[in-house]
């Protein structure tokens, strides 16, 4: 199974290079935005723009939903019926089980791939569309009991060469792993910048390298973080954890004692995830040996094709 023609839904940051990243990979692309102005910047950039979602979707053999998850339910509302059969259905957004669930409530889960493209900036919109965006970035692609196998490689196959890492996962581990990595500094990026404000023009004034990284990703627009962090329980549990470390050192420093515990562990934590070591491996086509390689770190490399089908994969050393 390989892909011919590809519908983006959403002419975002992420959309929209997608629709760069797809045709310079070779693929026929048609575009659809719900914002005509967007849509019309995409049109005058040589694309080819779809006036409808029914329009975008026909001929597709691969659908793309790229637009805000508030927009979810009616482009879904509007894809029934209208996907050519065995056409794949796949998403781009941050949270896996929102969107599980509403592909499965309009029945269009057959040949449904969930999709994360770890890729963002805090920048938005059609103007920030970068086709080199999607390079070296982990993409986490769903695999649950009933998502078809070759849909899934297929995927696989096309994310790779878009130059991205193609990660197998479960929604519920996706979803989980997000809560820490993603969810969680979105929360204390925006508690950093208050509590930055909070202490007067003097320490602003004063703010440098620091704060500016700490609170970066603060700038990024306030509805699509509330999307990335409402509705995932695991963040509760990640804000736990980090509450748990900064009262610890919080009574630490009250007591007149150092932070540098914290310090160090974090420092170890920091260093450890930058200097890893990776591996390349074979692995065969299967739910429980892609999941089992995601689960350890791993990605895709390349899918092969000859007698039968191989993926290539890297993995962090033991």
């Amino acid at each position: 199974m390989g892909f011919n023609r590809v519908a983006v839904l959403g002419l975002g940051l992420i959309g929209g290079s997608l629709l760069h990243a797809v045709r310079h990979a070779g693929l026929e692309v048609v575009g659809y935005d719900l914002d005509h102005a967007t849509a019309a910047a995409a049109g005058a950039a040589g694309f080819p723009i779809a006036p409808s979602v029914a329009d975008a979707v026909h001929g597709a053999d691969l659908v793309v939903l790229a637009m805000p998850l508030t927009g979810l339910d009616e482009a879904l509302r509007e894809l029934t019926g209208r996907l050519e059969a065995g056409a794949v259905l796949t998403d781009v957004g941050t949270l896996k089980a929102p969107v599980q669930r509403a592909v499965a409530t309009y029945g269009l889960g057959a040949h449904f791939v969930g999709g994360h493209p770890l890729a963002g900036t805090e920048e938005s919109g059609w103007a920030a569309a970068d086709p080199l965006l999607f390079r070296d970035a982990p993409w986490t692609l769903t695999l649950e009991p009933d998502t078809d196998l070759d849909a899934w490689i297929a995927l696989a196959d096309l994310v790779c060469d878009l130059g991205a890492r193609p990660v197998p996962v479960t929604v519920t581990d996706q979803d989980a792993a997000v809560a820490r990595v993603i969810g969680l500094p979105h929360m204390l990026a925006e508690a950093l910048a208050l509590t930055g404000v909070a202490g007067g023009p003097l320490g602003l004034s004063l703010a440098a390298g620091s704060y500016r990284s700490g609170s970066r990703v603060a700038r990024t627009r306030p509805e699509l973080v509330a999307t990335w962090c409402d509705d995932n329980p695991a963040l509760v549990d990640a804000l736990d954890h980090v509450l748990e470390r900064l009262t610890r050192a919080r009574a630490e420093l009250a007591g007149g004692e150092s932070m540098y515990e914290l310090a160090a562990a974090g420092y170890a934590a920091r260093m450890d995830w930058e200097h890893r070591s990776f591996a390349p491996v074979e692995l065969s086509p299967t739910r429980e040996a892609l999941l089992e390689h995601g689960s350890a770190g791993g990605w895709i490399t390349a899918v092969l094709r000859d007698e039968s089908v191989r993926l290539l994969g890297m993995r962090p050393e033991e």
